[in-house]
């Protein structure tokens, strides 16, 4: 947190350390909403899967949304050569 204070937000974050991640996705659509002037309520979130293996890849922000790490799945793992779901 001191970091994100003192040098800006970071290129990306940590979503499942967060205490409320749900608030924190409301600000990232209220953020969106507010830039491109389009109501809250007709927008809704597109996850895509990247390559990059840790957050210290991620070289520069989005220009709009926010990237996530730390996402972990029970029962499933995700299938790096098949890019889908895998028991």
């Amino acid at each position: 947190m001191y970091d994100w204070l003192m040098e800006g937000n970071p290129n990306s974050y940590w979503l499942s350390g967060m205490i409320f991640p749900q608030g924190f996705m409301t600000g990232v659509l209220q953020t969106h909403a507010r830039k491109h002037k389009i109501a809250i309520d007709r927008l809704s979130f597109i996850f895509r899967y990247m390559e990059e293996e840790g957050q210290e890849e991620i070289e520069e922000k989005p220009e709009d949304g926010v990237y996530i790490y730390g996402l972990f799945m029970d029962g499933a793992r995700w299938d790096r050569e098949e890019q889908r779901i895998a028991d």
